[in-house]
């Protein structure tokens, strides 16, 4: 999946591209720029029991893996239960939860395939696959950072792009502990959504730039039980980035590993596809068209063809 700088880039072009609403602006926008965070922040809770941090862990995974439809019609279901006041925000939120699957589903072949051909090129890579894939995300954060607004991680803080205000935190924690139950069976707290958010900017603030000596501290300990350190291949170098590798600039040509489709994007294109789709989607679920959106959600976050419906593949088969 794209890490924290794209999902929010990816966010503020998918808001100019709300099909039938007014752009989004203050609150309402803050609320959709940290929706398109996902269900990631869970990831990076730390600051909880054991069983709390599983369970935040545990969720993210789920939400990630799982129940796709169901879970973001869910979170849309749940928008309906908030009090009136809070409901334009809930909204805002749950369409940046669908942006976020969308991006995940789109990007996620390109980056899982450079993955694979790096640990299958090194035979000192194997067992590393999450920390290449982090290090692939990170690379695609600085360069996109660096392509669409000719900044770096010293002028624009990683940690900046969970900005919001209280309620947004509130609400939005509240929908994600409803589908947590509903979903997943998970009970989770809705104040562990804002933990989790603190958590996730102090990793952030701790391990940018890369390099930086709290930086080097925190994947010195990481690597006294492991090869290599996840957080140091997380973490953001603070530098302008024309050349990319990662990002495949020159569409050199590659499988998609999930479908063995050959392809020859660059991650720009990729971003691109994923926008043109955008607004049929975003107005489907927003119209609450459930056939519609399933058809229209062709993978999973991770990537995976999604299976028709039995009524998909009949009309299929006729």
């Amino acid at each position: 999946m794209p890490a924290i700088i794209t999902h929010h880039l990816f966010g503020e072009e998918a808001a100019r591209r709300l099909p039938g609403e007014p752009s989004y602006d203050g609150e309402e926008l803050l609320a959709f720029l940290l929706g398109n965070q996902g269900p990631n922040p869970y990831c990076f809770c730390f600051t909880a029991t054991p069983a709390t941090i599983q369970t935040a862990h545990r969720l993210s995974e789920l939400m990630h893996a799982d129940k796709e439809a169901e879970a973001l019609l869910l979170a849309r279901d749940a928008v309906s239960h908030l009090p009136v006041g809070d409901q334009a925000v809930g909204h805002a939120f749950v369409l940046g939860l669908l942006a976020h699957y969308l991006l995940d589903s789109e990007a996620h072949a390109f980056i899982v395939a450079q993955e694979r051909a790096i640990c299958d090129a090194d035979a000192e890579l194997e067992g590393a696959h999450d920390q290449v894939h982090a290090l692939i995300e990170s690379e695609l954060d600085t360069w996109t950072l660096w392509s669409a607004r000719h900044q770096t991680i010293a002028d624009a803080p990683a940690q900046a792009n969970l900005a919001r205000t209280e309620r947004i935190g509130r609400v939005a924690g509240t929908i994600l502990s409803q589908v947590a139950w509903q979903a997943f069976g998970l009970t989770i707290s809705p104040d562990r959504y804002e933990g989790c958010l603190r958590d996730c900017e102090l990793i952030y603030r701790a391990i940018d730039p890369t390099g930086n000596p709290y930086g080097r501290m925190i994947a010195g300990a990481e690597r006294l039980g492991a090869r290599y350190s996840l957080l140091d291949a997380l973490s953001h170098a603070a530098a302008p980035t024309e050349d990319c590798p990662a990002a495949n600039l020159d569409c050199h040509p590659w499988h998609d590993p999930l479908t063995g489709e050959g392809r020859a994007a660059s991650f720009a294109d990729v971003l691109h596809d994923a926008l043109g789709r955008w607004p049929a989607l975003a107005e489907a679920f927003t119209r609450g068209e459930q056939e519609a959106l399933r058809g229209l959600m062709r993978r999973g976050y991770d990537g995976t063809p999604l299976e028709p419906t039995p009524q998909e593949a009949d009309e299929g088969v006729r």
